[in-house]
């Protein structure tokens, strides 16, 4: 089975590069088929002619250093509607190396629409969807390959999503560590491995929850959590981008029961371990629980008052302080998932 490494972009994204270097040292082990992992596919989102673009920059970079083939697409009119459904040439036909790379450049925004469009254009049998602002464990893609190839029924695995924490944190980052102790079932969305064929219709463009239409798209049955797969990232680490993160949460789960229900009748997308929440969350944390159950309930409201004034994809925001890599390595950051965390 021939894989295709994935990431969707925006365009302001700060530090494409180390993302890369990650993802590339992951698919060389030696673990994997040789020459399973053929071709490296960025969409860049909300590129735009009098704006800078740093993940382009640092695409070139990366393929001139490690010397891989790159060629740099400008996508038309009618691939951004998503309306050509010919099959791409694969790397081979068009005689290139063992692996290349393609950068796919697009004026619209939105992480869906460049999802679908990774989609359309990859090549492989199995696709490794990466955001684009994580650190991948060395062998995370042995894993998620190995538990595809062992349980063929499957349509997904994901990556056991791990938050990376500083030693002096602060309450929103701690706060938002807590749900990663535990296994909810359902996929995450930063570190994927999807079959081609998994789904039957493109993903909604205005879906502020990727990861669980997918979990309820491709059915519970055929998703699996792959926890020795790990994947790490950055928390919110303030208010504004905490609360907004959660109003994003509460608007995705609002959107999946009224726009999405007909995927929901094998249940919900997450289930709740309480036996080991009850087990497990030590009594100072107590506190920490009840405030974030309030935050939630304050922006469930927040969003249901906006979604009377504008539709669902007026939720999503990028969040400005998960994407502080550097200071998280100067303060010589440990993972959370060292102490247990299994979302």
């Amino acid at each position: 089975m021939t894989l295709s490494l994935t990431i969707p972009c925006r365009a302001d994204e700060p530090d494409l590069g180390s993302t890369l270097e990650s993802l590339f040292a992951a698919s060389l082990s030696p673990q994997l088929p040789s020459g399973c992992v053929r071709e490296l596919l960025v969409c860049i989102n909300g590129v735009g002619p009098a704006r800078p673009c740093p993940p382009l920059l640092a695409v070139r970079d990366f393929c001139a250093r490690h010397a891989i083939s790159l060629r740099e697409l400008t996508l038309s009119s009618a691939e951004q509607a998503q309306t050509r459904k010919q099959p791409r040439s694969s790397p081979e036909a068009e005689g290139q190396g063992a692996l290349t790379c393609r950068v796919l450049l697009a004026a619209w925004r939105g992480k869906p629409r460049a999802m679908n469009t990774l989609w359309q254009w990859a090549c492989g049998d199995l696709l490794l969807f990466c955001d684009a602002d994580v650190r991948l464990d060395p062998q995370a893609i042995v894993y998620l390959y190995a538990r595809m190839r062992m349980e063929p029924q499957l349509g997904l695995v994901a990556a056991r999503e791990v938050p990376m924490l500083e030693p002096k944190t602060g309450i929103w980052s701690r706060m938002g560590a807590l749900p990663y102790r535990f296994n909810f079932g359902n996929a995450g969305g930063r570190l994927f491995l999807i079959r081609k064929d998994a789904l039957s219709e493109p993903m909604p463009e205005d879906l502020l929850l990727e990861d669980a239409w997918l979990t309820v798209a491709v059915g519970k049955q055929r998703v699996r959590k792959v926890l020795q797969a790990q994947v790490f990232f950055v928390l919110p680490q303030t208010w504004r981008d905490y609360f907004a993160e959660r109003v994003r949460a509460e608007g995705g789960k609002m959107q999946l029961y009224r726009q999405h229900a007909h995927l929901l009748a094998n249940g919900p997308v997450a289930a709740y371990p309480w036996a080991e929440f009850f087990r497990t969350i030590r009594i100072r944390e107590y506190g920490l629980i009840l405030l974030a159950l309030g935050i939630r309930g304050l922006a469930r409201l927040w969003a249901w008052r906006r979604l009377k004034r504008a539709g669902f994809y007026s939720l999503y925001q990028p969040f400005v302080s998960t994407k502080r890599w550097s200071a998280a390595a100067r303060a010589s950051t440990r993972p959370f998932g060292q102490s247990g965390a299994q979302q």
